[in-house]
């Protein structure tokens, strides 16, 4: 099973950052345990959603190639609880580039208030191939992108 925590990549500029959004909904699993009476979304998935972005980001930049996958995070910090109703905007930006992969910022807000900062992490690449299809990531991206209509709407 596949967790998607990025519902819309806004913009992007190949190399360099990206903007997305995640809507978190009341129905969200990890809300019913995270904490029953007070449910707010645990702030590795907020990470986890940064590292989703930075990895699509990774994507468009290498031509659809290559993903990144998380090889270290440093320096988080969790500002502000995430309450079902947040619309998140996560935000990447990427510090430096190696043959290996990439060193990368970024952050959560809602409600115009800063949720969580990632100072430092680091996501090294891999060939698309050794995790899903190539033609369903592609698919995939556009989705997220919305360079294309989907469903009824598509010719």
């Amino acid at each position: 099973m596949r967790f998607l925590f990025l519902d819309h990549i806004l913009s992007y500029e190949k190399g360099k950052s990206a903007v997305g959004t995640k809507s978190v909904t009341m129905s969200e699993d990890f809300l019913a345990d995270h904490f029953p009476s007070f449910p707010i979304m645990p702030g590795v998935l907020q990470v986890e959603a940064i590292s989703q972005l930075a990895s699509w980001l990774i994507y468009v930049t290498k031509d659809f190639k290559v993903r990144g996958t998380i090889a270290g995070i440093e320096k988080v910090k969790f500002k502000d609880p995430v309450k079902p109703g947040d619309q998140l905007t996560v935000e990447v930006q990427i510090i430096s580039w190696d043959e290996e992969g990439v060193t990368f910022r970024g952050e959560t807000k809602a409600n115009g208030r800063v949720k969580t900062v990632l100072d430092s992490g680091r996501m090294n690449f891999i060939e698309v191939e050794k995790l899903e299809d190539p033609a369903e990531a592609r698919e995939h991206f556009s989705i997220l992108t919305r360079e294309k209509p989907r469903g009824i709407f598509s010719p």
